[in-house]
């Protein structure tokens, strides 16, 4: 086997071993998170991306020190088990990708029929949302801010007629909170990464709960704002959530402001007393010690690519 096939290879067995090993580490390990919204949606969107970030690592790891001391000229042959893992790599992979295409082809899809017959909206220049916004006819109360590279706020004829200007004001400062935390990029990410080991967990889906997190957090950012847009979105919602009632079903976006389920948690706590919640917390140690397995690995690698070799020739 030629030696750029054979890191092709290798880096693939390595991601999907790793890929592997770290979702039953992460299913085996993890805890419902608490705290803030902001603080559990960032824990669990860490959660669902860890595998991923470890499967990327530990391949990159295994072509830079194929690259650094693997032979040019020996033609070594790859056993099946090998194979195997290249297969379940190669599986994770493809099984992301195409997952992000159909998100984008549903979302382009989407954007073309209600763009169709949109109106531009000019925002405020105090909202803070440096984005094009334009007013749809979809019969069904959608706010949301669509797409990762060039995103734009969507807002149905229904909300922007009956809200009063002060309930969009709130409206818009939940929007800005979506787009300031990047929560269509993580979205993404976390809806196209494969969950390898998502029955070993009871409750609600990681992805339920993180939308749900997302969302609180959302309106908290708005809440920063005074008591009265804390007030008024808590208006909005109630508002939209009836207009939703004697709407039509409607394709929704990934992220939208109301989605059908029930609103009456996130009213209560934005009209109940703001409580004093601990300041998001940076994860220092676990920084420190990932650095330092790091820093140990690049050391050490020649040693650890001669541990590489003998499990390779032994995966037969």
């Amino acid at each position: 086997m030629s030696f750029l096939l054979r890191c092709v290879v290798l880096a693939l067995a390595s991601f999907g071993v790793a890929a592997l090993v770290s979702s039953v580490a992460v299913a085996l390990t993890w805890r419902w998170p608490d705290g803030t919204p902001a603080q559990r949606a960032d824990r669990l969107w860490r959660v669902r991306m860890w595998p991923l970030a470890v499967a990327a690592a530990t391949s990159l790891f295994a072509v830079v020190a194929l690259v650094r001391f693997e032979s040019r000229q020996t033609d070594e042959i790859i056993g099946w088990t090998l194979l195997g893992c290249a297969t379940l790599g190669a599986a994770f992979l493809a099984t992301f990708m195409s997952r992000l295409l159909q998100m984008h082809r549903e979302t382009r899809r989407l954007l073309q029929t209600w763009l169709a017959n949109a109106t531009r909206i000019e925002l405020p220049a105090w909202a803070g949302l440096d984005i094009p916004a334009f007013r749809i006819h979809t019969h069904f109360p959608i706010v949301a801010i669509v797409g990762m590279v060039r995103p734009i706020l969507v807002v149905d004829a229904s909300v922007h007629d009956a809200c009063t200007p002060a309930e969009l004001s709130a409206i818009l400062a939940h929007e800005r909170g979506h787009l300031r935390r990047w929560d269509n990029v993580r979205r993404a990410l976390f809806a196209a990464t494969p969950d390898l080991c998502a029955g070993a967990r009871t409750g609600p889906s990681l992805r339920d709960a993180w939308r749900d997190a997302t969302e609180e957090a959302a309106d908290d950012a708005a809440a920063e704002q005074g008591e009265d847009v804390r007030v008024q979105l808590a208006q909005a919602l109630v508002r939209v959530a009836r207009i939703a009632h004697d709407a039509a079903p409607a394709p929704l976006p990934a992220s939208t402001l109301y989605r059908g389920d029930a609103v009456e948690r996130r009213v209560r706590r934005l009209l109940s007393p703001a409580e004093s919640v601990p300041a998001a917390g940076r994860s220092w140690a676990l920084a420190a010690i990932v650095s330092a397995v790091l820093g140990l690995a690049l050391a050490l690698q020649q040693q650890i690519h001669g541990v590489m070799e003998v499990a390779v020739h032994g995966l037969w």
